[in-house]
């Protein structure tokens, strides 16, 4: 795990997830999301429904309180202390259900962007994406030896032998 600059890639770390963050920022600065029940005229009702007032709903979309019975028996299930299982089961399925509902009734759209601004936001993002990969490349972590493909020891043994004779013949360079 030695680098021989980590200031300098703690830097360009830093310098790519700003980079990195403020493309974001942009990119997403770009984005509108809005439901699809807006306040008009005399009540709620539905954008775009029949009439161009929909249906006159007071309330989210039809059905979604009824996902409060399940979820309101499955906590009062986990705080009796008896059929955890199926108190687990009741609160994660309303909950899931309840966040697949909003995300149904929100609308996403894109603002008008010259294509200028867009190939910044792009280039920001994918530039300070690879400054940080860059600056993660040299900390990859040791590949390790599986053990039914162990190297030879013996190898080592004669590496280690070939060094010792090396350092011998040093030793009595220098001492004579």
């Amino acid at each position: 795990m030695s680098r021989e600059h980590p200031v300098g890639d703690a830097l360009t770390f830093t310098i790519g997830g700003c980079l990195f963050g403020a493309g974001v920022f942009l990119f997403l600065n770009q984005v509108m999301v809005h439901s699809g029940f807006s306040h008009g005229g005399g009540g709620w009702g539905w954008r775009g429904g029949f009439g161009g007032w929909g249906g006159a709903l007071p309330f989210g979309t039809p059905g979604m309180g009824l996902l409060m019975i399940p979820l309101g028996i499955g906590v009062c299930l986990l705080f009796t202390g008896s059929f955890q299982r199926w108190a687990r089961l009741l609160v994660w399925a309303s909950l899931a259900a309840l966040f697949v509902g909003v995300l149904n009734g929100v609308r996403i759209s894109f603002r008008p962007a010259t294509l200028w601004q867009l190939m910044v936001y792009v280039l920001m993002i994918a530039s300070g994406g690879g400054l940080m990969f860059r600056s993660l490349a040299g900390y990859r972590e040791p590949e390790r030896v599986s053990p039914d493909r162990r190297p030879d020891p013996r190898g080592d043994e004669d590496d280690l032998r070939r060094e010792l004779a090396e350092l011998r013949k040093r030793v009595d360079e220098f001492g004579s």
